[in-house]
């Protein structure tokens, strides 16, 4: 019963966590512009009445719930990559894509299989490589992590038909990185209200913020290894690599 109830706990606990957090901040924005239950008038009055007919459980139950919708209008998804604008971003950047959100091991694991299916031809240490071919490779393996993590929502369903223990394995990642990362942007919210009512000194918090971030971008970075690992095993098959979509060849001669 406890491993059914866990992934709701978890899809719940990240809006629930930065709603807290974001309410904290209206809280402190706005307490002193708020009447007392002897000043309330109009709604405020009617609040106050219907706190006290509920009792302090049904406010602390309303309150949650208003939290995890604040939490849930404002948090943000992890590990979806768009791969319609990976190209564009390629074009962008002169000296290359952005980083895959991948492990370098689930990289070279994927360069392996793209060169054993034929997409990237073999590696050959002996031969020299000039610097278009290397960028046309580089491109290659960029592109084609971004399209296979562009495809998340189908490639899960597929890996939870296929191994239900991976595929809790990578639902696991995928909710501490929002539930970090989630909490991290909330908490710069925090942080900034803090530093603009009491002392600019709060603003030091924003070194555990940073550090929760990037504890958020490592599990977002193990979420995408196990698709990615998926796709090299053979358990999923995405569209992108069995269309060849989105990939372009790597130049076969030598730049003019």
């Amino acid at each position: 019963m406890l491993t059914n109830l866990l992934p709701g706990l978890r899809d719940v606990r990240a809006p629930l966590a930065a709603g807290c957090i974001w309410l904290l901040t209206l809280w402190l924005i706005l307490e002193d512009r708020l009447p007392t239950r002897q000043q309330a008038r109009g709604i405020w009055a009617s609040l106050y009445r219907l706190g006290g007919l509920v009792g302090a459980g049904g406010v602390f139950a309303a309150g949650a719930f208003l939290a995890y919708l604040v939490g849930a209008v404002l948090s943000v998804r992890v590990v979806t990559v768009n791969a319609h604008k990976a190209p564009r971003t390629w074009r962008f950047w002169e000296s290359g894509t952005l980083p895959p959100p991948v492990s370098r091991l689930a990289l070279n694991d994927l360069v392996a299989f793209l060169q054993e299916h034929g997409t990237l031809p073999p590696s050959d240490p002996q031969a020299s490589m000039n610097a278009e071919r290397r960028r046309g490779q580089r491109q290659v393996v960029d592109l084609a992590v971004r399209a296979i993590l562009g495809e998340t929502r189908q490639l899960r369903t597929k890996l939870l038909l296929a191994n239900s223990e991976l595929f809790n394995e990578y639902d696991r990642a995928v909710a501490e990185a929002e539930f970090r990362k989630n909490v991290a942007f909330a908490s710069v919210g925090l942080t900034a209200a803090l530093g603009w009512l009491h002392s600019p000194w709060w603003a030091s918090l924003l070194i555990f913020v940073g550090r929760l971030y990037q504890a958020g971008v490592g599990s977002e970075r193990a979420a995408n290894d196990v698709i990615v690992q998926a796709v090299v095993a053979g358990l999923v098959t995405p569209a992108a690599l069995s269309e060849a979509a989105g990939v372009p060849a790597v130049p076969s001669g030598r730049s003019r």
